[in-house]
């Protein structure tokens, strides 16, 4: 399937749809292809291609990772550059293991030939700012877009909300906590249930998140529990249950909108946790330590 992809003539397209090809292998997982110049100061790692799309090393330290060299086919041509392949989970969800890393190495020496092909004619690509897999904003974007909004709910004086969304297995199984049919699937359940100026982003593999104008953590909560109880539905008689965090912002408050996500994935992971062990859907509110 890989060495079909090289056929594609333009190199960002192929990279991308590899990308995508290697996360089917590795369920709940995304895929980063980076590479970091061995020589010059200052230069960060350069993104080739990631799944999901536009998000690539952004959320990855905080995730569990593995990662390994991809070997270059025609060494010492150009800059000099590692590349490599990152597998990544989200915060909370099941861990990389030994037989994950094995098929990354496996993986690795396939795509020297697309790594040579983006690298000859770029230093990287341009991260979209949408998903193509769902539409919704990418990570970055979707950050940009709260925070453009926080000025104003602060001269108005008003409170709003993020929410972040997951799932969970109660069954024990190994299957996937959300394949891309639930992923698209709960996208257009969400897309119905929320406003049309509420932003929803892709956050992860298995994770999404919305933005909610105006609304406080009472509000919240009741709008998450009905969320849940239909997102839980999509799920029937597959062994997964649906979860949310939910996290408030106070005007004046200073929170910036990169603290409200990592607070609502605080309450994703806990709610989790509490629908794996009792079976059914959860919504978790992030509550400040004590």
């Amino acid at each position: 399937m890989l060495d079909s992809l090289l056929t594609l003539p333009d190199a960002a397209t192929a990279i991308s749809a590899a990308c995508a090809l290697i996360a089917t292998e590795l369920a709940d997982a995304g895929i980063v292809l980076a590479c970091r110049r061995t020589v010059g100061a200052g230069q960060g790692d350069t993104v080739l291609a990631d799944y999901p799309a536009g998000i690539g090393l952004a959320d990855v330290a905080g995730a569990e990772t593995v990662s390994v060299v991809v070997p270059r086919s025609t060494p010492g041509q150009g800059k000099p550059a590692e590349v490599y392949l990152v597998a990544w989970r989200s915060c909370g969800d099941r861990r990389l293991n030994a037989d994950d890393e094995r098929l990354l190495r496996e993986i690795a020496p396939l795509l020297a030939p697309f790594a040579e092909r983006l690298m000859l004619g770029s230093d990287g690509v341009v991260p979209p700012a949408l998903d193509p897999e769902t539409g919704l904003w990418c990570l970055p974007s979707f950050i940009e877009q709260i925070d453009r909004r926080f000025d104003r709910l602060d001269i108005e004086g008003r409170i709003g909300t993020m929410f972040a969304f997951g799932w969970v297995r109660s069954d024990g199984s190994s299957a996937p906590e959300a394949s891309s049919i639930v992923v698209k699937g709960s996208v257009a359940c969400l897309q119905e249930l929320l406003r049309p100026v509420d932003l929803l982003g892709r956050i992860g593999p298995t994770r999404l998140a919305a933005w909610c104008d105006g609304v406080d953590h009472l509000i919240a909560a009741e709008r998450g529990d009905r969320i849940v109880a239909r997102l839980d539905s999509l799920l029937a008689g597959s062994g997964r249950h649906a979860a949310i965090g939910i996290a408030s912002r106070w005007p004046q408050s200073g929170d910036d909108p990169a603290t409200l996500l990592m607070r609502a994935r605080q309450g994703l992971e806990q709610a989790r946790l509490k629908a794996a062990a009792q079976a059914r859907p959860a919504v978790r509110i992030w509550q400040p330590p004590e």
